[in-house]
């Protein structure tokens, strides 16, 4: 068992001025920046409305970042570099273990339909006592949400096959493990698919509200059309 008010939960952000690069077959650098931005705010304000009781910590090297959480009261865990994703998660969650935490929520800053809510089924397994609960995406491939008790129980592997890499890495570890889909941990918005999923899905959001306003099905659909 473990006490919900020892949990930390944690989003890592990126330097968003070089923001979604796999999207530029869609949307200009200042497009793709505004998006995130949304999607990140987003995410903030959720966790907040949610009230976990633990802390509510970025990890960054961004300004704006660091201005917007500081507002919403989060802590920040202020980054001289970026590697990647993995190793600004896994440093911050050291940090927070030695700080006292005794696990950790990791939560990516891009899910369009993240509600306060989702965070209940997660931090609930937590309290059950499971050390590791990984929440898929919806290709069952990527990790979108991972919880680890302590929060250095095995090193984070964010990017193709994460969610296997990462189960695999919990039972090496003799862990608690458990698989826990969450329907606003499922969708990312990464590339072209991930639009045209949004779209397809049609859930009120502001990533979709903004996506709208740029005409992204035409945009879609010349992308389409487009030769190899």
């Amino acid at each position: 068992m473990t006490d919900v008010a020892a949990i930390a939960i944690l989003v890592p952000v990126k330097d968003l001025t070089r923001a979604k690069t796999r999207l530029s077959p869609l949307l200009s650098l200042a497009e793709r920046r505004e998006l995130a931005w949304r999607l990140l705010q987003g995410v903030l304000e959720q966790i907040v409305a949610a009230a976990p009781p633990g802390p509510r910590v970025l990890v960054t090297s961004y300004p704006p970042a660091i201005a917007t959480a500081r507002g919403l009261g989060f802590a920040i865990i202020a980054e001289r570099r970026q590697v990647s994703e993995s190793a600004s998660v896994d440093a911050a969650s050291a940090q927070l273990q030695r700080d006292g935490s005794a696990g950790v929520l990791r939560i990516p800053l891009d899910l369009p339909h993240f509600a306060a809510g989702d965070l209940a089924p997660v931090l609930a397994a937590a309290a059950d006592g499971a050390a590791a609960v990984l929440v898929p995406a919806r290709d069952r491939l990527g990790t979108n949400a991972l919880y680890r008790a302590p929060p250095t129980l095995f090193p984070s592997q964010f990017g193709p096959d994460s969610l296997r890499l990462h189960e695999r890495a919990a039972r090496a570890a003799a862990a608690d493990v458990r698989v826990l889909p969450v329907p606003g941990f499922a969708l990312d918005i990464d590339d072209p698919a991930d639009v045209a999923e949004l779209l397809r899905q049609a859930r009120p959001c502001a990533a979709l509200d903004y996506l709208r306003s740029l005409d992204i099905a035409a945009r879609l659909e010349r992308s389409s059309r487009a030769p190899a």
